[in-house]
């Protein structure tokens, strides 16, 4: 039975921990939860029945950080969820590295320490033989990360272009279908809880830029860094300009793409036939391989979907672990 402790206990965190503690993973027992405030654990596992709205009403709430219930290595399994912090990446990045260290396997949806250091905690997980799986890092559930290392991993991928951003295509959908300005439409995505209260990070391309680099990274071994995406947003996209690519049988998307001229974010006309141009929060990502040719994903890239990425990620722990003798 694979032991696996949660830490981020937010909306991600409370929905996987309960699939786990009601038995929906088979070989998963969950026995720690930790989040800002501090964390609980019980090493014969939680029930469902168990699990606490917020950690601060349990009664067996220990208030010191993630790292101690990492060091009590009464688990197998690392599942990083806390926020993403594209400045340092922490404080998952230690908590990966920490988990690492051990020899402890880590499933991750924490976009910042996989785009920030990415080689190194691969090097790192390769020398203790621990695993680091990250599809949820990317398109939410959209297997786009194993769909290229476990179903194509002998073809090359020669480039990468799609919308990876679910925030900035359901503006950009409500402005091309019901001529709304980009302030509306954020206001509109914000009261539907589609937009985030700051959505900074995601209308001026960094959010998309983060997954490029993950993309290129971990598909195309490109060794990238934030710093080298070329980063353009959507704040000075106007009703008008999208008005006159309809007029064109077109719309304006954002666009990431990575290739033999490196990696770039920006706002692009797409023609409404392309197979990438999707619309609301859906997100479409189109691959190129040497052998295979164009292949286009699409589906829904936040939110529930992304609990999807997380348990097949965790599966394929269980699977691996299972044919090793290790659990």
């Amino acid at each position: 039975m694979l032991r696996c402790i949660i830490v981020g206990y937010g909306f991600l965190g409370k929905r996987l921990a309960r699939l786990i503690a009601s038995g929906a993973l088979g070989g998963v027992k969950l026995v720690g939860i930790a989040s800002s405030k501090g964390y609980i654990y019980k090493e014969d596992g939680f029930l469902l029945s168990d699990l606490p709205d917020d950690l601060q009403s349990s009664s067996m709430l220990r208030l010191a950080p993630a790292s101690e219930l990492i060091n009590k290595r009464i688990a197998d399994l690392l599942v990083e969820l806390t926020p993403t912090n594209i400045r340092d990446g922490e404080p998952g990045l230690s908590h990966i590295r920490l988990a690492l260290e051990q020899g402890m396997d880590v499933v991750t949806a924490n976009k910042g320490p996989i785009a920030l250091a990415y080689e190194e905690l691969m090097e790192l997980a390769e020398g203790t033989g621990a695993m680091l799986l990250h599809e949820a890092t990317v398109g939410g559930g959209i297997p786009l990360i194993s769909l290229k290392n476990r179903c194509l991993a002998a073809d090359e991928l020669l480039s990468i272009r799609g919308i990876l951003n679910g925030t900035t295509n359901y503006i950009l959908s409500r402005m091309h279908f019901e001529g709304m300005t980009l302030d509306l439409a954020l206001k509109e995505a914000q009261m539907l809880g589609i937009a985030e209260r700051d959505p900074t990070l995601d209308l001026e391309g960094v959010d998309t830029a983060l997954k490029l680099v993950i993309l290129a990274n971990s598909l195309m071994s490109m060794k990238k860094r934030l710093s080298d995406v070329k980063i353009k947003g959507i704040t000075k996209i106007t009703s008008e300009a999208i008005t006159a690519a309809k007029e064109s049988g077109m719309t304006i998307k954002l666009i990431g793409i990575a290739d033999e001229n490196g990696l770039r974010v920006a706002p692009k006309l797409v023609r409404l036939n392309d197979p990438i141009c999707v619309h609301g929060t859906l997100n479409a990502v189109s691959f190129n391989f040497r052998i295979l040719g164009r292949l286009t994903i699409i589906g829904e890239g936040a939110g529930e979907s992304t609990v999807s990425a997380l348990i097949n990620d965790i599966h394929e722990v269980v699977k691996t672990r299972m044919r090793s003798n290790r659990i």
